[in-house]
């Protein structure tokens, strides 16, 4: 017997790609945030003593951008291959991660 090749549902796909791209979206945003808290401290006063105006507010800045790119990479490899429901939690759960994300970014930018 011939076997033949499974015809492809294209909905979940669809859902997949969606989901993602909306992730990508936020991810930006989050990103964008997290940018400017790491460079807030050139924008400070010699004399300012908060922590968005001094060396450890840079590295801060820098950690959450890197916790977002991680964030939005392993949300993205790991809705692949996966029905609908897993796609969505997986979604949920990073779309959650980068708004406590952009959340410390703008709390770091609102110490300059």
């Amino acid at each position: 017997m011939a076997r033949h090749a499974k015809v492809i549902d294209s909905q979940p796909r669809v859902i997949r790609l969606s989901t993602v791209a909306f992730v990508w979206l936020c991810g930006l945003a989050a990103g964008f945030y997290a940018a400017l808290a790491a460079v807030a401290k050139y924008g400070c006063e010699s004399g300012d003593t908060s922590i968005g105006c001094k060396t450890s507010g840079s590295v801060l800045g820098i950690v959450l951008l890197v916790t977002i790119i991680a964030i939005v990479t392993v949300v993205t490899l790991t809705t692949a291959n996966r029905p609908r429901r897993r796609v969505y939690i997986i979604a949920a759960v990073g779309v959650t991660g980068l708004a406590i994300c952009t959340f410390a970014a703008a709390s770091l930018l609102a110490t300059t």
